[in-house]
């Protein structure tokens, strides 16, 4: 009896230790950008993953090129990024606006697979486009409701209405430069400030500027009562957030597709079609998720886990 005990806790020690290799092996490193919702859905790919058993890295405060080629040389294994961003910015595709948000994940997804080797998991239907804010008193004054309202009082003022971007903003081929081609307008330079993420929305709120630059999940938007200027030309593609895993990871660990998409579900809409009514649910359930650390002042990683605890994809 003695020596059949030995054996068989000898036994179960060689398995937990073979299983415990097993979980150690699997190693993910996932990448996110440097703005609030990207910390959050950073955190929330994370945490699941570590639920499921994987080792994860995550590298964050990353650029949306610098994210990009992480995935292209194999540094990032996760991401999740905007079908627009995808579309434009990495691909280099001109925007039609008579693509609407499935037709244009659907060409962003099968690009991708075929000429890159990343795989686009079920889309976050929350279009967090950008765009360029007001507080109603400036919106009233002005009368601006539309792009086109704001681009005539650019050009009534030759351009010289103070403005806040970001600085990548400023260089995105659908950024700034684009928006004032488009819409045939010109900030003047000494109107034009840039700054890191977060620095348009600050000046905003300081009244440090007329015009700032958001995103359309923000939640400042709300708690402020801003007037976001109407895309009356439909310059921006839709940006609607998706996880992005490189081929050979997922040939690797084929349960993360399934793990990631059971996340995407937890949105309203995801991975269903698309229609108006779930986009905007979407974006009022990221603007809430995003209030909880841009008003509330809670760690991403915090808001990640309690968003995560509510829906039951990991345990309090």
């Amino acid at each position: 009896m003695k020596k059949l005990s030995v054996f068989v806790l000898v036994t179960l020690f060689l398995v937990s230790t073979f299983l415990g290799a097993i979980a150690a092996d699997k190693k993910v490193v996932v990448g996110n950008k440097n703005f609030t919702e990207q910390y959050i859905i950073g955190q929330l790919m994370k945490q699941v993953l570590e639920k499921h058993g994987f080792n994860v890295q995550l590298k964050a405060d990353l650029t949306s090129m610098t994210m990009r080629k992480g995935l292209e040389n194999g540094s990032i294994d996760v991401c999740a990024e905007y079908t627009g961003t995808a579309w434009m910015t990495h691909l280099g595709y001109p925007y039609d606006p008579a693509i609407g948000h499935e037709a244009l994940y659907a060409a962003v997804k099968a690009i991708d697979k075929t000429d890159n080797n990343l795989n686009w998991l079920d889309p976050i239907w929350n279009h967090n486009s950008y765009a360029l804010a007001v507080w109603p008193e400036f919106a009233e004054e002005h009368d601006l409701k539309t792009m086109s309202d704001l681009a005539e009082l650019y050009r009534k003022n030759d351009g010289k209405v103070s403005t806040f971007i970001d600085f990548e903003y400023s260089q995105r081929p659908d950024g700034l430069p684009a928006l004032e081609d488009y819409y045939n307008f010109e900030i003047a330079n000494s109107h034009l400030k840039t700054g890191a993420p977060g620095a348009s929305v600050n000046a905003l709120e300081n009244k440090q500027t007329d015009v700032g630059m958001v995103f359309a999940t923000d939640s400042s938007i709300a708690e402020h009562d801003w007037v976001v200027l109407q895309d009356n030309k439909r310059f921006y593609p839709p940006y609607d957030l998706t996880p992005v895993v490189r081929s050979k990871v997922l040939e690797q660990y084929p349960e993360i597709e399934e793990i990631l998409n059971e996340l995407v579900a937890t949105f309203p809409g995801g991975g269903e079609d698309w229609t108006a009514e779930r986009m905007s649910k979407s974006q009022k359930a990221w603007s809430a998720l995003n209030g909880m650390v841009d008003i509330e002042k809670m760690d991403a990683d915090e808001a990640a886990h309690e968003y995560l605890v509510e829906h039951g994809l990991i345990e309090g």
